[in-house]
């Protein structure tokens, strides 16, 4: 097999351009021209995230061997200094050319994705093992089964046969985030899979990766990307937790090879990869936390969470920003079932170059798997979110400003459980059976109406000069109020029967009949949504 499509030199990354427009770019020209983009532009978020992760164990690699300069650093050496070099490349505004070029021209015959030795992230060990698999379920916008074509699709017969730069990127995509549908033997979950991904994002993409490339991980470690190592023809093989974030942010999780016919790639073999057991490792810094307590004693430890579909990002702001008090030390954290996302620690300690009233713009994106399918848990819908608030959130000075916003999510929690509770009792009222979609369904519109609201607020808070009881306040005023007019809406809809209401049993043994209306209803509903918020969301009617 010729060696063909080099990744260095051929364009395959997708980027957006300031003016909106999306093009391919090979691996030198993003580096060296980073600053001029506005950030990756995949066809999906899990895509951007994978091709992320990669180009951070580039840049963990090459950062570690050169410097700005493209001169070899040694390690060992008592000046070579990782956060140095960070501020060096940072100030500058750009990535520097000339430690890529020297990497690349030393590494070149590893960035081939057809070859006959070293295919770019794949493993010639896998054919014959298996027979070809349709490039359909390559397709990360698919998700489609191999046995079964998906009914509703965005593309035809002639759009699932991919050409290179396209199947690069999805190659990437699915190292990362395939189901275990495979089989001989049946691949264990991919590490990736299991993670609530999350980065922080800069004002282009040059930004994006420094920000994300966290300097001071440990300069102690060798940094070896899998494309280094020989590919090892062991399937679900299990191995030791990675040592290094080159190593990591590269796992092969499955074992690929892409089957073409002239320049187009038409399937591909596919087999369990590399996995290991144990989820609490710290050196996984992109990643939201969920703490547990082991059966045999009580120390906590940590596992990877994926987003829960069902939120959105700022209702999960307690996971993301999981930063201690200023009265907590870092080594207590596990006391309180508290990992921060290892970006946001990073970055919590780069004001002095962000700026003081630096905003803190991250992106989040997880994979849903069907859990009701065991066997296989295919992957069903990607999820991703943003989220902005101020950098000093994440400081001593946040500590307050932290539990206050957990408290206003708990408030809206709150909210939006009496909204479902007030359409069933509606539905009750006018004859209905009081279904527990229509409280879901009112629930959902109660969050859609304050989805803008609480991301505005949150993004507006200045830990230094605003006042934490005028700034929840506001907030609670306004969630109040949403609140409000949707539960006088759901009355409205509920129609005539509503209003004269009907008579009910609390329950079989109760022989008291009470009478439920449209009116009763509100009028639990907001007693409960003032026991909440206060009259009108003011504290101060609250406290007379």
């Amino acid at each position: 097999m010729e060696r063909e499509f080099c990744l260095i030199t051929e364009p395959w990354i997708k980027v957006m351009k300031a003016d909106k427009t999306v093009k391919e770019v090979s691996l030198l020209e993003l580096f060296s021209e980073a600053h001029e983009y506005v950030c990756l532009a995949g066809e999906t978020k899990s895509q951007d995230f994978a091709v992320l992760r990669f180009l951070l164990a580039v840049i963990y690699t090459v950062f570690s061997r050169y410097d700005e300069n493209g001169d070899e650093t040694d390690p060992d050496d008592d000046d070579y200094d990782p956060v140095d070099l960070w501020k060096k490349v940072w100030s500058a505004g750009k990535m520097p050319t000339a430690p890529f070029e020297k990497y690349f021209d030393k590494w070149q015959d590893r960035f081939w994705l057809f070859d006959e030795e070293y295919p770019f992230y794949q493993s010639k060990a896998v054919k014959g093992k298996s027979k070809p698999i349709s490039t359909g379920k390559l397709i990360g916008s698919l998700f489609e089964s191999a046995n079964k074509p998906r009914l509703f699709s965005d593309r035809t017969n002639d759009g699932r046969e991919l050409s290179c730069s396209e199947a690069a990127r999805w190659l990437l995509h699915i190292v990362n985030f395939d189901d275990i549908a495979a089989k001989q033997p049946t691949p264990k979950k991919t590490w990736c899979g299991k993670l609530g991904l999350i980065a922080v994002r800069g004002k282009n993409l040059f930004e994006t990766l420094m920000l994300n490339y966290v300097a001071d991980c440990d300069d102690e470690k060798t940094e070896l990307p899998s494309w280094e190592t020989d590919d090892s023809r062991d399937f679900n093989k299990q191995i030791s937790v990675p040592s290094n974030q080159a190593a990591m942010l590269s796992l092969r999780s499955r074992k690929v090879l892409l089957c073409r016919e002239n320049d187009t790639i038409t399937g591909y073999y596919l087999a369990g990869g590399d996995y290991f057991e144990n989820e609490d490792v710290p050196d996984e810094l992109m990643t939201i936390w969920r703490g547990y307590k082991e059966k045999k004693d009580s120390v906590t430890l940590f596992r990877p969470a994926r987003h829960d579909a069902s939120k959105t990002a700022w209702q999960e702001f307690g996971a993301i920003a999981a930063f201690p008090d200023s009265r907590q030390k870092e080594k207590d954290n596990a006391d309180f079932g508290i990992r921060a996302p290892g970006v946001l620690r990073w970055v919590s300690g780069l004001k002095k170059y962000l700026g003081k009233n630096y905003m803190l713009n991250i992106e989040t994106a997880s994979v849903v798997y069907d859990l009701g399918q065991a066997t296989s848990l295919p992957v069903i819908d990607v999820i991703s979110d943003r989220l902005s608030f101020h950098l000093e959130l994440l400081e001593e000075l946040g500590a307050g400003w932290r539990r206050r916003i957990n408290d206003e999510i708990d408030k809206c929690e709150q909210a939006a459980k009496k909204v479902s509770a007030l359409s069933i009792n509606l539905q009750t009222a006018s004859g209905a059976s009081g279904d527990k979609l229509s409280g879901s369904s009112a629930k959902m519109q109660f969050y859609d109406r304050i989805d803008r609201p609480f991301r505005m607020w949150l993004e507006s808070i200045d830990p230094e000069n605003d006042d934490i009881d005028d700034k929840t306040e506001e907030l609670d005023k306004t969630v109040f109020m949403i609140a409000k007019k949707l539960g006088n809406e759901l009355a409205s809809q509920a129609g005539d029967s509503a209003v004269f209401g009907r008579y009910i049993k609390p329950d079989s043994k109760s022989k008291t009949k009470v009478v439920t209306s449209s009116a009763h209803a509100l009028n639990i509903f907001m007693a409960s949504l003032t026991k909440i918020f206060g009259k009108g969301g003011d504290k101060n009617e609250q406290s007379r």
